[in-house]
């Protein structure tokens, strides 16, 4: 029973420094990460080592052997830091109690590089996460059998040997297990402790993202970076905040500082570094802002990135060494992360806006001449046979011009629309005579809301050269602009020549070779997407019928 809590009481080193362990980012991340680094791999065997050591020189001597809790940290290094580590930690452990010496020496010796190797094999077989007390037990339980069958075994006398074990089996058993699941629990104790702080540091990288999104709609300003930095401070513990460009400092926040202020050239001595390779980097102690009583010497400087490229960089100040935490470095590199995928988001919006308006005047640009082949023809069909009509409708056509040509707006008004349409069926009632009736029911509080310009003229004038024209007499068209609910409903109606099922098939799926009809579906969907609507009805002989719905939007 002594020799129990003897043991026990190494045992509870062993506790300790697994506890402190625990509390490290990089155990954390060797036991996170399968293979580890050569690095780290030496880091846990000098510290596993050193633990095995330590526990053999705390053993207890009797019968001329050692009784220990060396096993323990042997385990340990095999189950930490997988096969290699725990390969190394053997041989090392085993060879200094080797050179202890006593008549159970060498067995030792082998069964502790036995066994750390198994528990590395155990390590890659299940993973660090995997891993549970019961695991933890039957290794613990299978390293101490090894160890005493190759005693009974292998050290001479062979009576001696029998008289150490019965003497010792039971408490080294029990403290090995105890010592190794106990060494378990408490680093995934720890490690699930990490794991929840940097789920609530993610967390908070990700609100601190949210918030700051809606002020990188233009970009990283003058006006946003403030708010951004405003937000940034309000969800951190740092001490101050700092957000730049390439070349100024838009934006301070945080603790009061002459020499730390928004318009302020970019003096530190690691900014050319950060802005040159894209990578962030620690400050530790003076950083070159000239006031040698600025507390603001500890930090971390994360780069922004727009298309792999820095265009700003945010400094997080502390005003200890130790301020900045590894955990929270790692968050204050994911707010740049997020913060960098904002601005390409709101960069990419910005383009594709600039895209689509291009292709919405490139449309526009189609129907200008469009429009004017169909209307000289019919002006040209004057010049012989009637001059003085033809000088009439060019005046007309004057007037139809200076409004088609000139610079609009993406949107102008239902009652600037409909004007050009009138300008347009005054010419063309000319050339159709009494043929031709034109029939209106235009809602007049509706003439200052907003459409999309030459969205009606074309379907006019669509109705009128392939529908009415071929006809011989009683041509009649009908314009009808109404509002039914929030919306405004469009209708051009003709009794003329009617299209085939298939023709207005194709139509509505733009695969038709026409321009002026297809146009428009295209500038609608582009302008309105889904909240805009074409619908068209013909039958051949019979007529066709246009209806165009949009949101009801007035001109503020």
């Amino acid at each position: 029973m002594n020799l129990l809590f003897a043991l026990l009481g190494n045992v509870c080193i062993s506790a300790m420094i697994a506890y402190l362990l625990g509390r490290g980012q990089n155990i954390y991340r060797c036991m996170a990460s399968s293979p580890i680094t050569w690095r780290a791999g030496v880091t846990l065997t000098a510290i596993f080592s050193s633990l095995a050591i330590v526990s053999s020189y705390y053993g207890i001597r009797m019968f001329g052997a050692l009784a220990s809790t060396r096993i323990v940290g042997t385990l340990m290094g095999g189950i930490v830091g997988g096969p290699y580590v725990g390969l190394a930690v053997g041989i090392i452990s085993g060879f200094h109690r080797y050179l202890l010496g006593g008549f159970t020496a060498p067995s030792c010796a082998v069964a502790t590089v036995i066994a750390g190797f198994m528990a590395g094999l155990i390590r890659l077989r299940y993973g660090f996460k995997d891993l549970n007390w019961k695991i933890a037990m039957a290794v613990a339980l299978a390293a101490e059998f090894i160890q005493k069958a190759l005693t009974l075994m292998f050290a001479k006398p062979f009576e001696m040997a029998l008289a150490f074990e019965k003497a010792a089996a039971i408490p080294t058993t029990l403290v090995t297990v105890i010592g190794t699941v106990l060494f378990i629990l408490i680093l995934q104790d720890m490690q699930k402790q990490t794991e929840s702080a940097g789920a609530k540091a993610a967390q908070r990288a990700l609100s601190i993202a949210n918030e700051a999104v809606p002020f990188l709609q233009d970009g990283l300003t003058a006006g946003s970076a403030p708010k951004i930095a405003a937000v940034i401070l309000h969800h951190t513990d740092v001490a101050a905040v700092a957000i730049t460009d390439t070349e100024t400092t838009l934006a301070y926040d945080g603790l009061p500082s002459e020499y730390h202020q928004a318009g302020k050239p970019l003096f530190f001595p690691d900014t050319e570094k950060v802005l040159e390779t894209g990578k962030s980097s620690r400050f530790v102690g003076e950083h070159g802002c000239g006031d040698p009583d600025c507390p603001l010497y500890y930090g971390m400087t994360v780069p922004l990135l727009l298309n792999r490229k820095p265009v700003g960089i945010i400094r997080f100040y502390a005003t200890k060494k130790n301020g900045i935490s590894v955990l929270d470095e790692e968050m204050l590199e994911g707010i740049g992360r997020f913060l960098s995928t904002s601005l390409a988001l709101a960069d990419y919006e910005r383009q594709k806006l600039l895209l689509e308006q291009a292709e919405q005047r490139a449309l526009e640009s189609q129907i200008s001449p469009h429009f004017l082949f169909n209307t000289l023809s019919i002006i040209m069909s004057f010049c012989r046979t009637n001059p003085e009509m033809a000088r009439t409708l060019l005046e007309n056509l004057s007037d139809m011009l200076r409004f088609s040509f000139a610079h609009h707006e993406t949107m102008i008004t239902i009652g600037e629309e409909y004007g050009t349409v009138l300008s347009y069926l005054s010419i063309v009632r000319a050339r159709f005579g009494a043929r031709l009736a034109v029939r209106t029911e235009v809602d007049e509080t509706l003439l200052d809301c907003l459409c999309p310009a030459f969205i009606l003229q074309p379907l006019v004038e669509n109705a009128v050269t392939h529908g009415l024209f071929p006809k011989p007499d009683n041509c009649v068209l009908r314009i009808n602009i109404r509002q039914a609910a929030k919306r405004i409903v469009i209708e051009i109606i003709d009794n003329g020549a009617g299209m085939t099922e298939e023709k207005c098939r194709m139509l509505q799926e733009l695969r038709s070779e026409g321009i002026g009809v297809a146009n428009i579906m295209k500038r609608l969907r582009g302008i309105y997407k889904e909240d805009a609507e074409i619908v068209i009805q013909s039958e051949e002989g019979k007529g066709s019928a246009f209806r165009i719905t949009i949101p009801l939007l007035r001109r503020k």
